[in-house]
């Protein structure tokens, strides 16, 4: 394994309320960047984080596992922390160490009670946070709506990178607002997609979209203003 430069090494922690997609998610992130080749499932007990017994017994993260990638020349810590109640402290220790977060929330359940409890400690400390709505082919994903709730409940503008275009059963697309760009993804598990042209009745949402997020930016640094 290659050594990295400090300037080289991020530390997040992924964390959220439970069954809100967290281990699943660092196992696409462990495929994505080749550390694995197959993406394991919840069901069959073999995702590379949850592998104690207790947890692939019951089906549920009970321990924050460590795991890490590599991804544009950066060393990527990954801490995949519990999200019930019980397994409060797991995540607390997570969050001590960590850079910046990721936040998981069900894209249909929208925010929950470990979403609220993970939110404040997240605060409390001041940590980054990137916020993923998540388990996007579920029935009645309500994508949109758990945006606007995010920023008037959390009191922080969230705004959205990516959104899907066919969220529920056989989703299997997302609009990068940055490039402009809808990336259509096979259904197989493997991560592979085709970028294709905006669809005509989108572009004008991801213009829109487009715009604030650079006077977003621009309000964030005074030279942008200038």
């Amino acid at each position: 394994m290659p050594e990295f430069e400090a300037s080289k090494i991020r530390n997040f922690a992924i964390v959220g309320h439970g069954s809100s997609g967290k281990t699943i998610l660092a196992e696409s992130m462990l495929a994505c960047s080749g550390v694995i080749n197959r993406l394991g499932t919840i069901v069959d007990g073999n995702t590379v984080s949850d592998y104690h017994e207790d947890e692939q017994q019951h089906q549920i993260s009970i321990h924050t596992t460590p795991m890490f990638a590599e991804w544009n020349s950066c060393k990527l810590n990954i801490l995949d922390a519990p999200g019930y109640a019980d397994f409060i402290g797991e995540t607390l220790s997570a969050l001590r160490v960590t850079d910046f977060v990721v936040l998981t929330v069900h894209g249909a359940h929208g925010i929950e009670l470990g979403t609220e409890q993970t939110w404040d400690r997240i605060a409390e400390n001041g940590i980054p946070t990137i916020a993923v709505i998540n388990v996007l082919d579920s029935e009645n994903v309500k994508f949109d709506q758990i945006l606007t709730d995010l920023s008037e409940r959390f009191g922080k503008r969230f705004f959205p990178i990516t959104m899907p275009v066919n969220a529920g059963p056989g989703f299997d697309g997302i609009i990068d607002v940055l490039n402009h760009k809808l990336l259509r993804y096979q259904t197989d598990g493997k991560g592979s997609f085709k970028s294709e042209e905006l669809p005509s009745e989108a572009q004008a949402r991801v213009d829109e979209l487009y715009q604030q997020l650079m006077e977003n930016v621009a309000e964030s640094d005074d030279k942008l203003l200038e």
